[in-house]
């Protein structure tokens, strides 16, 4: 049988562009009649098949967990960088383009490159669409990433989950080379789940037979939960069918091993100041950091045990490879120094977990200093729990709007910080960071990863 033939027409970057923006980032279109369910991936699935399943043709690292995920996979992506691997890496959301979430060797996909590809998925999408299928923006971007890394040579993909895990658009891949898993905590929890354990078990949902775990140090539940899937994998049949058509089996392969896991100890500091952190891991080896933030040497730790592991599977990364490696992440966001007289800092944390350690950070790095907030956050986020974590280190609050639909009122944010006892004012456009600076000791600008487009 013939195998159909697609027509292809040549988009510009532009088209691809305006078409994203018109798009759901998870859910369909809620009017012509789509068939996709929210919690399924049976559309992306079927986009993939239309193009010959992309994604079976490459190798990757997955990386889950709620916070940490980025500056993680910058790490790793740096250390496969210093051993000459041609890593891709898979990240979202973006701050300026949608580049930007396309990377090869830490280049940004070029205009041309992302009109490419988009023009390559396109008309299996549309033909999609004349069924009633819709996939989402978030879907369609995957796909996107699997052709262009193909496309690229990538020996590594470095696939960032979205959210959760279980039906994030990323966990249409075979078993990856290795899984990471970061810190666990709230966030996304009227999609996730609203108990500790609920949300681990969806971020878990991307450990796979024929990986191997490492994860970060957890609470006690998340580590239980973990624990559980690894070990869920013994007597496990899989069946391979002779074709599509799923009615004669081929062959039944039977997978008795427990899926192994790391959980890497939290990494000591050796020394840290406004730029940079030494610090040691588990084996005593020693690194340098220039990330600020307290938690990122234990992302880095991170980072290094996955590095490790690849290591054990073949790929030649040396000790100089990973020293280099940590040395040259940079993670623009995530406690990021922005001028130091008086010290400005500008921190995507957007959940209980982000914080806490943002404030663990500032009490660090500036013991006994009142702080200036600048902030802006999503309404469905837990704002209340985010303010009585900061308010008690602030002096004053000048609250904004993130540029998302899902923005809290800049006015509404202040009143909550008011009644926590907090001098609180809208940022308008007669002030600017200069004016704000002038009056403070240590100025930080948070809330929302959306925000640092717009600060930043």
């Amino acid at each position: 049988m013939k195998k159909k033939i697609i027509k292809m027409r040549k988009h510009t970057y532009q088209e691809a562009i305006d078409f994203f923006k018109n798009m759901p980032h998870f859910m369909p279109p809620k009017d012509g009649g789509a068939k996709k369910n929210f919690f399924s991936l049976d559309a992306e699935l079927m986009l993939l098949e239309k193009l010959d399943r992309p994604q079976d043709k490459l190798k990757y690292v997955h990386i889950a967990g709620t916070n940490g995920k980025g500056s993680t996979t910058a790490y790793l992506a740096n250390i496969l960088y210093e051993a000459s691997v041609v890593t891709g890496a898979f990240t979202s959301p973006f701050l300026y383009r949608y580049n930007e979430m396309f990377k090869v060797n830490g280049m940004d996909i070029s205009d041309e490159e992302f009109a490419d590809v988009f023009s390559k998925v396109k008309p299996a999408y549309d033909e999609l669409a004349k069924e009633g299928i819709f996939v989402s923006e978030y879907e369609f971007l995957t796909v996107m990433a699997f052709m262009y890394f193909i496309e690229k040579k990538c020996d590594i993909v470095l696939l960032e989950v979205s959210m959760g895990g279980r039906m994030d658009t990323t966990n249409v891949i075979p078993a990856p080379l290795v899984s990471v898993i970061t810190p666990i905590s709230y966030d996304h929890m009227t999609i996730l789940g609203n108990t500790l354990r609920e949300i681990a078990v969806e971020k878990a949902g991307i450990i796979k037979p024929g990986t191997v775990v490492v994860s970060a140090k957890q609470e006690p539940e998340v580590t239980e939960v973990l624990t559980e899937v690894c070990r869920s994998f013994e007597d496990m049949e899989i069946t391979y069918f002779k074709d599509d058509s799923c009615t004669e089996i081929d062959y039944v392969e039977h997978i008795n091993s427990v899926v192994p896991i790391d959980f890497v100890a939290p990494s000591k500091i050796i020394d840290r100041d406004i730029h940079g952190q030494k610090f040691v891991v588990a084996d005593g080896k020693e690194y340098f950091t220039e990330m600020l933030g307290t938690y990122q040497i234990d992302n880095a730790a991170l980072a290094i045990a996955a590095a490790r592991k690849l290591s054990s599977l073949g790929y030649e990364i040396i000790e100089d490879n990973i020293k280099n490696g940590i040395v040259n992440t940079k993670w623009y966001g995530r406690f990021t120094l922005l001028s130091d007289n008086p010290p400005v800092i500008i921190d995507g944390g957007h959940n209980r977990q982000g914080a806490a350690v943002l404030r663990k950070s500032l009490e660090e790095y500036f013991p006994d200093k009142k702080i200036t907030f600048i902030m802006g956050i999503l309404a469905d986020k837990e704002v209340g729990i985010i303010l009585d974590t900061l308010m008690p280190i602030a002096d004053k609050c000048y609250t904004v709007a993130v540029p998302n639909a899902r923005t809290m009122p800049p006015e509404k944010l202040a009143e909550m910080i008011r009644a926590r006892g907090v001098d609180a004012e809208v940022f308008t456009l007669e002030m600017n960071l200069n004016d704000i600076s002038s009056h403070a000791e240590v100025v930080c600008i948070c809330g929302s990863l959306y925000l640092l487009s717009k600060i930043g």
